[in-house]
């Protein structure tokens, strides 16, 4: 009994712990999580009541994460030219505004744009935040474990986004009806910043302050910049992991249900409530990272995770026509849960290395997530359209494949490049 009280209380002293900066964040990790799954959600009665074709649809999700490129670019490559408050203040200000276009656009070109803007802000308070927790701590497991809450808040955020979309578009069929919803989290987010005495000692720490983080070899060590971070042999490994991780995740999420159905001849609803088991893996991965102690190393973790990913992934494509639902339902769990923890620890090996570049390192792991979504979008589109989806499909188990062979050469040690 003692070690089960032990263990409810363990995340609960780690929440009563974090500063008011820190639940800032994780409530934009949250409303990011909402707005993200949104889109996919409204697209019927969008496509529906503003007369928009498939083609403009997929445009539109295109350039959505084209705006969310530009936004990790904001929140790391200006987050040390200006006090944190100012930033957090501002570009919450900007998602506000954009979701009142949002809701106003006349028109599919103001609806673009003013979409394309709610993800460029939110990605930069996104990616801000990753640099300002990385500085909550100097340990790199704990350093990890709190950016972990990041995507706990996220991954909670997408759950309830299917769900707030249904109940917004019960009481209205307006396809704005949900985003109103998200104005109103929105609204509240732009409430948490204005609170100036509680956000007046936030800071990040200067350069110079790191230096005992990073070991003898980094000692003093200026600023890289990107172009500096990307000649770094460690940087690479991180990053080429990271696009892997990304294409096998979002690869999952876009086409599973049209493989589950016509390559394997599911049931809609049947493959639509096995992909839940994918976000039931993600959310166990992240709330055992971020609040249960672990004797394995960042390292370990992803080297497990990643094989456990692979053989899941393979375990789909691998499986013959009408296979039990039970099979399929497990794949995702086990998929959702390998690729769940990808992001904070493959920042946090890469903080290790370079603890003085978290802003920089944040956002160039969140462009190279974004691009690995948009190749499982367009390449595996391709391949599908050529070849059928069971061949597409072995991009994803590819990807995997890739991730892991980054992770055990992660795990043998990268030199950093004095």
């Amino acid at each position: 009994m003692n070690r089960v009280t032990a263990a409810l209380a363990a995340p609960l002293q780690v929440l009563r712990g974090l500063p008011y900066v820190a639940w800032i964040i994780l409530y934009c990790a949250l409303t990011w999580g909402v707005f993200g799954a949104l889109l996919g959600a409204v697209t019927p009665n969008l496509r529906a009541q503003m007369g928009v074709s498939f083609q403009q649809m997929g445009w539109l999700m295109a350039i959505w994460s084209a705006g969310g490129a530009v936004g990790s670019l904001l929140g790391g490559a200006i987050a040390k030219r200006f006090p944190p408050r100012r930033l957090l203040r501002a570009y919450a200000t900007a998602v506000l505004l954009a979701v009142a276009g949002v809701l106003w656009a006349p028109s599919f070109a103001w609806l673009a744009f003013f979409m394309v803007a709610v993800a460029t802000f939110e990605t930069a308070l996104f990616t801000l935040g990753h640099g300002l927790l990385a500085e909550l701590s100097d340990d790199p497991e704990q350093r990890t474990r709190i950016i972990s809450l990041v995507d706990v808040g996220y991954s909670s955020g997408s759950v309830l986004s299917p769900l707030l979309a249904a109940a917004a578009l019960a009481l209205n069929p307006s396809w704005r009806s949900p985003y109103l919803v998200f104005a109103l989290l929105a609204t509240g987010l732009w409430l948490l910043t204005l609170q100036r005495q509680r956000l007046r000692s936030v800071q990040f720490r200067p350069d110079h302050a790191h230096a005992d983080d990073a070991g003898p070899d980094t000692t003093g060590r200026a600023p890289l910049g990107y172009a500096g971070l990307l000649r770094q042999p460690l940087v690479r490994w991180v990053l080429f992991a990271g696009l892997c991780s990304g294409l096998s995740e979002w690869g999952q999420y876009f086409w599973f249900v049209s493989f589950a159905t016509e390559a394997l001849g599911q049931h809609e609803q049947a493959a639509r409530l096995a992909l839940g088991f994918l976000m039931a893996g993600m959310v166990t991965g992240r709330v055992w990272q971020a609040f249960v102690h672990s004797r394995w190393s960042m390292e370990q973790k992803i080297k497990g995770l990643g094989t456990l990913a692979a053989l899941a992934l393979a375990g789909v494509w691998l499986s013959p026509a009408d296979p039990p639902f039970v099979w399929l339902a497990v794949c995702n769990f086990f998929t959702g849960l390998g690729v769940s923890v990808g992001f904070p620890i493959l920042l946090g090996i890469a903080l290790r290395g370079f603890p003085q570049e978290a802003p920089r390192l944040s956002a160039l792991l969140m462009i190279v997530f974004s691009a690995g979504a948009q190749i499982a979008a367009l390449l595996m589109g391709e391949i599908a359209e050529q070849a059928g989806l069971r061949a597409a499909y072995a991009v994803l188990v590819a990807a995997a494949v890739g991730f892991v062979v980054c992770a055990w050469r992660l795990g043998k040690g990268v030199p950093v490049r004095v």
